[in-house]
């Protein structure tokens, strides 16, 4: 019989069991460091009820993971029966960083059946010296689309983003 695996929700526990200053791995010889691929949070404090399938991270909350860090102030974890993640709802200050982009909002639900962020809060999204910002900003990742609904949007495209408007005199034809 095969024996069965760890379930996400354990281990989420156990990832965030430990007090912040435990998990540094500085000047710590035995300190062992999470397999690659892994998903490290880090909070002040943990509450989690298997019966209602939910865990919720507070205070100083950091997530790290395969290219990405976020950060707020609380972060609840729902569940499905079979203990996978189903949703995340993040709030209180919530920044993500990804390479060449970060996000700024008050409010972030990650539903992971569309796979798709719902951010709210006044969210701004800074990429590559673009930005976008709205009421709410809603990302599909599979499909790498965006909505900005609920009110009016502004983008800025930055000027290396854009080539510049040549002066009158280098365009031909120009008359001096």
């Amino acid at each position: 019989m095969k024996s069965p695996s760890l379930p996400i929700f354990t281990a989420l526990l156990l990832l965030a069991a430990t007090p912040l200053g435990a998990q540094s791995t500085a000047g710590d010889s035995n300190a062992t460091p999470p397999p690659a691929g892994s998903t490290v949070i880090t909070s002040d404090e943990l509450h989690s009820d298997q019966v209602a399938h939910t865990s919720i991270f507070s205070g100083n909350v950091v997530v790290d993971g395969t290219n990405f860090k976020m950060t707020c102030q609380e972060m609840t974890v729902l569940f499905t029966p079979d203990n996978k993640v189903d949703r995340i709802v993040a709030s209180g200050d919530v920044v993500i960083n990804q390479p060449g982009r970060i996000t700024h909002c008050g409010h972030a639900d990650y539903y992971h059946d569309e796979d798709k962020f719902v951010l709210t809060e006044d969210p701004v999204i800074l990429d590559h010296g673009n930005s976008v910002k709205g009421t709410q900003i809603t990302i599909y990742r599979t499909t790498q689309k965006m909505e900005v609904n609920g009110g009016r949007s502004t983008v800025v495209i930055g000027n290396d983003n854009m080539s510049s408007p040549k002066p009158a005199s280098d365009l031909p034809n120009s008359t001096q």
